[in-house]
């Protein structure tokens, strides 16, 4: 039986891909600074930020999916962007090495992400860009990451990039920022939204495609993990249907939601709490980019639902979370 760590354990996806792998017979090891009550798999309390704590997770291990991060986009997070998304791959890319493990890194779609504003085009995983480039803290930490493990690739370590978009469904504790939206939507609280060009991955669809990374992508390769590219103003719809709520009927303007999100981030500058609306967020709205998977579907037969089956399925989870 091959012996899987999975950091990020505890999280969202992470617990996705746990349950999964278990079930494709891995014994499954995870790391995590806490985990949920009910955790049916070897649990790790520990950093990926600590050499020992990752060294101690990684002992045995054939293979390791790289999913825990930092994912908040305010700026608040700052430090922890870089220690936790940059250093902890670093030391988790370190052990793997040394290992000998096979791993796969959960990065994000917000590193295909750049450019002027308004201007709607396609991208996929075959965009190379600079950090200094990319919308915010965030997305340029996830990239750096990339970096660090294809440097590492280069000097040996068999590892592969997965790319997901905005992952919804069950599961999901935090709230992170889709589900946060989608039950905003389903409780009928916005009034007006921002326009943007959105793709939702389902969570489920997404694990799969991490595994499918982790058997058969191709060394040193990166695979963008998404599903359809509609508007935000579709997904409103959508869900106002299926929640029996009104859909918002204001759209704000992309200068007016700057400002709201500049404010945001000063008063969490100021009180250490999250950001209601952060300008990272904001920034990537005003890209209105469709994500292509084709890679993914092609060398890995990635196959998500269908938006609208995707968002049922999410609106479904928030309506059973109460």
């Amino acid at each position: 039986m091959r012996r899987l760590l999975v950091t990020g354990a505890g999280g969202f996806l992470g617990g996705h891909l746990c349950r999964l792998a278990s079930a494709r017979g891995f014994e499954v090891v995870g790391l995590d600074l806490r985990f949920p009550q009910r955790f049916p798999h070897r649990a790790l309390t520990g950093s990926v930020t600590k050499a020992a704590d990752v060294a101690a997770a990684m002992a045995g291990a054939d293979c390791v999916i790289h999913a825990a991060a930092v994912t908040s986009l305010s700026t608040p997070a700052r430090a922890n962007w870089f220690a936790v998304n940059l250093d902890g791959t670093r030391q988790v890319a370190a052990a793997a090495q040394a290992a000998g493990a096979r791993m796969v890194l959960v990065s994000s779609f917000t590193t295909l992400v750049a450019g002027a504003r308004g201007e709607r085009r396609q991208v996929d995983e075959a965009l190379e860009l600079p950090p200094a480039a990319l919308m915010g803290g965030y997305p340029a930490s996830k990239r750096m990451a990339e970096l660090a493990v294809l440097a590492e690739v280069e000097r040996g370590l068999d590892a592969v990039i997965v790319l997901p978009t905005a992952p919804v469904g069950p599961g999901d504790r935090g709230p992170t920022a889709p589900m946060r939206l989608l039950r905003d939507l389903v409780a009928g609280r916005l009034p007006a939204i921002l326009e943007a060009r959105m793709n939702l991955v389902a969570v489920e669809a997404l694990a799969e495609g991490v595994l499918a990374a982790l058997e058969q992508g191709a060394r040193g390769k990166r695979y963008l993990l998404g599903g359809d590219n509609v508007w935000l103003s579709e997904i409103a719809a959508e869900v106002a249907e299926l929640s029996r709520v009104r859909a918002p009927r204001l759209r704000v303007p992309y200068a007016l939601a700057w400002a709201a999100g500049l404010a945001s981030e000063l008063k969490a500058a100021l009180t250490g709490s999250e950001a209601g609306a952060p300008l990272t967020g904001i920034r990537l709205a005003g890209r209105p980019l469709d994500f292509l998977s084709e890679r993914a579907r092609a060398e890995l037969g990635f196959n998500p639902p269908g938006w609208r089956e995707t968002v049922a399925a999410a609106v479904a989870a928030v309506q059973a979370a109460g």
